[in-house]
């Protein structure tokens, strides 16, 4: 093997077994190991400050309507209040979510879907975030489901985290501050 000086040893997740740099399967067990010694790259941002709660971004309460409005009336909320995201309630529960991207793979080009109940072309029983839990809960949740909306229950009432308040906390605190 070339480029390797023969004494870097990586340990196999695995088996446990000592391997030399660079291989890409484990000699004992064959498993690959093309991501085992890949230096982690410097953090630009600290791992600690994603751990602030979901209560220190600023967040707007977003509009709701019911179950029974028309999917119309919940565009005609999207188009007024341009936060991507209406909830829809029944009384205090959180019914689900009806977003930009529900209007696109949902109702476009669905003739008599605009006078439909919005509770047809929801998102139902959405991931929800709870004041308490962090930034860093949030952003996992959001990337892991490929959400851009996400409701956070509060106090107060529902609330929505969107990828856009996170990034501007992101960039208020490491990009303004100079951190």
């Amino acid at each position: 093997m070339s480029g390797s000086s023969g004494s870097e040893l990586v340990t196999c997740p695995f088996c446990g077994s000592k391997n030399i740099a660079g291989v890409d399967r484990c000699e004992n067990c064959l498993q690959p190991l093309r991501s085992v010694d890949i230096p982690e790259p410097e953090q630009a941002i600290s791992e600690s400050a994603f751990s602030a709660p979901l209560a220190s971004l600023r967040l707007l309460r977003p509009p709701a309507l019911a179950p029974t409005d028309t999917v119309r009336d919940a565009v005609e909320l999207l188009v007024q209040n341009k936060g991507g995201a209406v909830l829809v309630v029944d009384g205090d529960a959180l019914s689900g979510i009806f977003t930009e991207r529900d209007v696109l793979k949902k109702v476009a080009g669905r003739p008599g879907a605009l006078d439909a109940p919005v509770a047809e072309y929801m998102t139902t029983d959405p991931v929800v975030v709870r004041e308490n839990e962090t930034v860093a809960v949030a952003l996992h949740k959001m990337a892991d489901g490929g959400f851009r909306h996400v409701p956070m229950d509060t106090a107060q009432g529902f609330r929505v985290v969107t990828a856009s308040d996170a990034l501007r906390w992101v960039v208020e605190r490491y990009i303004e501050q100079g951190a």
